[in-house]
């Protein structure tokens, strides 16, 4: 099936064995449904608070050594080294980092730089000398909004995924405008704001939604579909990594929500244009799945080691109480009830494929560091690397970690890193 193409699916399948559910991965906070009982509300909320004590009775008791799956040997772990870092003053005035939204590297060690606010693509060397700029601002052929957010290196193309003018721009890696196509509208997907991005795979085309802004309380995950003419596959659901809560001002309330910094509940990537994982950030669980004509298959799957560990009330307390001062500067009478709130830290909140194949998949921050788990392309666990949580790591290649951070002073800068270790 072609990118672009409007027909509505007819049939809708999700081959996920565990489908998400709301109450799996958040914590329900004094909410009542239609015909539920007192006996039951109460009986749910001691549960809730058994199921808590256990996790955090398992993680205090296992608190002394990382924890593996039963019959999971604990990975090596590696280090790095700062190989360099890249900011403007390696352009001499040629280009600005300003917005960084994604950076790939090509098999020739060129850097593609996705600058949303400048709304182009900057091409370095790795010693950070500038080559080439493709695509300008606009809204014609070849041209990029400031909402450009993903991008993909795919066999010898540059696909970047336009947010706000749903559709998908294509260029070679040498800069020229290969074509432009709309994005196909999502349906059947429970988001009424449509696909973020698009990406075209064997046989039809993987497109991902993000929490929409209309019905928020029934639309808080990202879900990824692979669409094909007459079906759509529901990859994953994905839970955001959000507080819902509801304000409460003097004469008015109405619900919001907010990040939790903690991360989402799972994570996913794409190899070439067969090969699609997914990594669920709450049970560990990591899948291959193969697209093809025939829809998609789960070649494979690995569990991340684990298992997640338990938000303590504090964690989430301490948000609100931020969120809430915030509130108050407008408005002295608000105050904030939380509705739902993440139970766990994510195992999994990024996920990237290396140049060899490897699956790299990062969790949520833990203090001053992010664990990134790395599994062969047969699904072996390799190893483990921690990693700064001020650095967005982007891609991986030849034992080399590319991706952002910014210096001692706040600037946007490219580092790279060297993996050491066994």
């Amino acid at each position: 099936m072609q990118i672009g193409a409007t027909r509505r699916p007819t049939e809708v399948r999700d081959i996920s064995k565990q489908h998400l559910r709301r109450h799996q991965t958040f914590r329900p906070i004094m909410r009542r449904t239609d015909g539920e009982s007192q006996t039951q509300r109460r009986f749910a909320g001691m549960t809730a608070h058994v199921v808590y004590f256990a996790l955090a009775l398992g993680l205090l008791l296992n608190s002394a050594a990382p924890m593996v799956a039963v019959g999971q040997t604990a990975p090596a772990q590696r280090s790095t080294r700062v190989v360099r870092n890249i900011s403007d003053a390696q352009g001499g005035g040629r280009y600005v980092l300003s917005d960084i939204s994604a950076l790939k590297v090509s098999s020739s060690s060129e850097l593609f730089i996705l600058d949303r606010s400048e709304a182009h693509v900057i091409v370095l060397d790795t010693l950070g000398r500038y080559k080439r700029t493709i695509g300008r601002r606009g809204s014609g052929p070849g041209e990029l909004s400031g909402q450009a957010l993903a991008m993909q290196l795919q066999d010898s193309l540059l696909l970047i995924s336009d947010l706000s003018a749903r559709r998908l721009v294509v260029f070679g890696l040498d800069g020229r405008h290969v074509r432009t196509v709309s994005a196909m509208q999502a349906s059947n997907t429970g988001s009424s704001s449509g696909p973020v991005t698009a990406l075209p795979m064997r046989g039809g085309q993987i497109e991902v939604t993000t929490p929409g802004s209309v019905n928020f309380q029934a639309d808080l995950f990202s879900r990824v579909l692979f669409r094909q003419a007459g079906r759509s596959d529901t990859i994953a659901v994905i839970p955001a990594g959000l507080f819902t809560f509801t304000v409460q001002q003097r004469n008015s309330s109405h619900p919001s929500f907010a990040a939790t910094g903690f991360g989402d509940g799972g994570a996913w990537a794409v190899r070439s244009d067969t090969l699609l994982a997914h990594a669920d950030g709450f049970s560990g669980r990591v899948r291959w799945i193969t697209l093809s004509e025939n829809g998609p298959r789960v070649a494979q799957t690995a569990m991340l080691p684990g298992p997640a560990a338990p938000l303590p009330r504090a964690d989430f307390d301490s948000v609100r109480v931020r969120l809430e001062a915030s509130y108050k500067k407008r408005d002295p009478s608000t105050r904030l009830v939380l509705t739902d709130a993440p139970t766990q830290r994510s195992l999994a909140t990024h996920a990237l494929f290396d140049a060899a194949g490897n699956l790299w998949i990062g969790g949520a921050p833990a203090g001053r560091t992010v664990r990134w788990t790395v599994f062969s392309p047969r699904a072996q666990l390799l190893y483990t690397v921690s990693l700064p949580a001020s650095f967005r790591l982007n891609d991986v290649r030849n034992g080399r970690l590319y991706g952002k951070t910014v210096d001692e002073d706040g600037v946007p800068v490219i580092r790279i890193l060297e993996l050491i270790g066994p």
